[in-house]
């Protein structure tokens, strides 16, 4: 059982045309909608509180008069409540980020979650998405006002009467609840469209300077994301294909080793893949270890006494491959498993034919984003630069397969016969970027790379970058003497995938 409040300014006719859009897409039998005219002699703080004391039900909905909510809405958000109690408020757009300025879509793109479509009277319809649909409730620190729902047995604090009248009472509401426990969440089980766009104004601004100066001390507040987002991997018998080859490059550090290793073990099935451990200078004490752990399993322990990327992997395959291995996957050592990825790659291969490299969605340890696809853009200065898709952000990543530039070598995917057919990877670069040019390699000769965002994996990258202090002279030279000239030349074949600064 819901109560509904809102503010408005509009005559009966429209009012009542509301009320029933409210109740008759609820999917409930018990709604209550308190409407108050407003004709901006009371502040939204006010009229909610007096909403609040007046309500029958536990479960409270604020939210705009020029909205317009699916069917079943209120059913759903009963449901979200019910399958999480923890959540005290619910909004359907919300930030996991409140700055010390007070402009907390200062890192819209990195921090901002949710769904909100946009329909103003005469234009087409469009959807502000700041992160996909998730199957929970994505915790934040404040929720925007257009639809602010709690339940009032667990808010610690009403609407502040103090500051401001149409602007900024959703923060101020939000607030001072998170800061004293109340957990905030942001819903995709429902979708709403607002029927006009929001622009801040003077009111606004000064606002959220009173805000600033009564909170300040307080931010900013940060919430890191608490889950990522793992869809579950069914897997199916793939009929005629071939295993894959795991190849894993290493030198000691042998918990972050065995975590990668480990986590094939749990999310795979072993029928599909072996897995080839090129170490690369460990000590023979390390080296022993590894053996003993994982005698008569499907890992096997190559050793080198050198360390480059792109030839150790280059070296395996060509020596170590047999051919009964129909696919590769390159795989750092910091990486670890959270689905079924060598089956999910697998499945791709043998639907696309065309297919070039498969790269999945790589999160830091602390759940951000730490790659969602190699991005290849143009910046405002004409200079061609290299970043990966959201990088560092929250909650807003891709969920589902994308063409694009490709993926990194850090967790790729790639035919045996497609790897060997490009040369490889090339064994000039000192530092990083073989992995890029062998994307673009495999553009220009006329397959298609794909991103996998359903498959995921943690990249602890951060606690296995060389700490060579020439380590960023050596990527600018990687970059200027052989990425950018194979990149000049073979511009056309991929620039439809280039973005391009506004």
């Amino acid at each position: 059982m819901i109560t509904i409040i809102y503010s408005t300014h509009k005559d009966k006719e429209y009012n009542d045309k509301f009320n029933d859009h409210l109740v008759l897409t609820s999917g409930l039998q018990w709604v209550e909608v308190l409407p108050y005219v407003n004709h901006n002699e009371y502040s939204l703080s006010e009229l909610y509180n007096k909403g609040i004391k007046e309500s029958k039900y536990d479960i409270v909905v604020c939210c705009h008069n020029d909205i317009k909510l699916e069917k079943n809405w209120g059913k759903k958000l009963l449901e979200d409540y019910s399958n999480s109690p923890e959540f005290g408020i619910i909004g359907k757009a919300g930030s996991c980020y409140f700055p010390e300025s007070g402009v907390y879509w200062e890192r819209m793109s990195q921090t901002m979650v949710g769904q909100v479509y946009h329909q103003p009277e005469g234009s087409k319809k469009w959807l502000s998405k700041y992160s996909p649909k998730m199957p929970f409730l994505v915790p934040v620190v404040t929720i925007d006002g257009l639809f602010i729902s709690f339940d009032k047995t667990k808010i610690k604090h009403k609407f502040d009467e103090t500051i401001g009248r149409f602007h900024f009472y959703d923060h101020l509401f939000c607030i001072p609840n998170y800061l004293d426990g109340v957990k905030i969440g942001v819903t995709s089980s429902f979708e709403i469209t607002h029927q006009s766009v929001g622009k801040p104004n003077q009111e606004f601004y000064d606002s959220k300077d009173l805000f600033v100066k009564k909170y300040g001390n307080k931010l900013p507040l940060d919430l890191k994301p608490s889950k990522i987002y793992v869809p579950e991997i069914k897997e199916k018998p793939i009929k005629n294909i071939g295993k894959m080859a795991v190849i894993i490059p290493t030198k000691s550090k042998l918990g972050l080793l065995f975590d990668c290793i480990d986590s094939f073990h749990e999310q795979c099935n072993s029928s599909l893949y072996d897995i080839f451990i090129a170490d690369t200078g460990s000590s023979d004490e390390e080296k022993e270890i590894i053996k003993s752990r994982y005698e008569n399993t499907n890992v096997k322990l190559i050793e080198f006494d050198y360390y480059n990327f792109a030839k150790i992997n280059n070296e395996v395959v060509r020596n170590y491959i047999g051919d009964e291995y129909e696919f590769l996957l390159f795989c750092n050592n910091d990486i670890k498993l959270l689905n079924n990825v060598v089956y999910g790659m697998l499945k791709t291969f043998k639907e696309k034919h065309k297919t070039g490299t498969i790269g999945c969605r790589l999160h830091f340890g602390d759940n951000s984003v730490q790659h969602d696809g190699i991005m290849v853009y143009v910046d405002k200065e004409k200079k061609i630069q290299l970043t990966h898709y959201n990088l560092k952000n929250y909650y807003n990543y891709t969920t589902g397969h994308r063409v694009g530039i490709g993926s990194t070598g850090a967790l790729l995917g790639v035919r045996k016969t497609t790897f060997i057919k490009s040369n490889m990877f090339n064994e000039q670069y000192l530092n990083c970027f073989e992995d890029v040019e062998l994307n673009l390699k495999l553009i220009s000769l006329g397959y298609e790379n794909i991103y996998d965002g359903s498959l995921v994996a943690y990249h602890y990258e951060s606690q296995t970058r060389n700490e060579n202090p020439d380590n960023i002279k050596t990527l600018i030279e990687d970059y200027q003497n052989s990425l950018f000239p194979f990149i000049s030349k073979n511009w056309g074949s991929f620039k439809k995938y280039v973005e391009v600064a506004q």
